[in-house]
């Protein structure tokens, strides 16, 4: 991707992805064109294309805006202490987030939005590196002796596919559920899947 570093040029990149996002929220991403964008921007067709090789990489922008989030956050469990209070955190700031931007999330979980990225292969590769931090942390439960855990990675996986598909489905409206009442809900789950201190 092409790049610039003026506060300028900071402000057009963003503007262009808040149009995107705005134009999202009324029509699917096949719908819409480079040039909707740019016009919804208030930009030349050719300004687009200082910042983003394609409309597909646009689209990769906004959920990486996402993806990027969740990962730093999953990365300061290497460091974390293996305690119920960071595993509530961890749940509230994935909640949170997902309340803070809903609009955007259901963009990116839209089926039209997935297909038109192919987005199942980086998927993939999203789940994998998630699914090792969470990993690691509980490794070091067992290691510490406050969990007896035969298969981290299974947990490990069960857990974030478990948080995700039920974060995704408050999101989407097919659960009749309000994210903000899910926190306590959540937090109780996978401490029981855990079961701290049983033997």
């Amino acid at each position: 991707m092409k790049k610039t570093k003026s506060e300028k040029a900071q402000q057009t990149r963003k503007k262009i992805i808040q149009s995107a996002e705005q134009l999202l929220l009324d029509n699917t991403i096949n719908k819409i064109s480079v040039r909707d964008i740019t016009t919804k921007a208030n930009v030349a067709k050719g300004t687009f294309y200082l910042y983003f090789d394609s409309k597909a990489e646009l689209a990769w922008t906004l959920v990486e805006k996402s993806v990027l989030v969740f990962d730093r956050e999953l990365t300061v469990l290497r460091d974390a202490p293996v305690t119920k209070e960071v595993l509530s955190s961890l749940i509230s700031k994935a909640v949170d987030f997902s309340i803070k931007h809903k609009k955007l999330l259901q963009i990116i979980h839209h089926e039209y939005f997935l297909a038109f990225l192919q987005h199942d292969h980086q998927h993939k590769e999203y789940e994998e590196r998630f699914t090792l931090k969470i990993q690691t942390w509980l490794d070091r439960g067992n290691q510490e002796g406050i969990f007896q855990i035969p298969d981290t990675y299974f947990y490990a996986k069960f857990m974030l596919i478990s948080l995700h598909d039920l974060l995704e489905r408050m999101i989407l409206g097919e659960l009749d559920y309000d994210l903000a009442s899910s926190k306590e809900h959540l937090t109780t789950i996978m401490n029981n899947i855990l079961r701290w201190g049983v033997l």
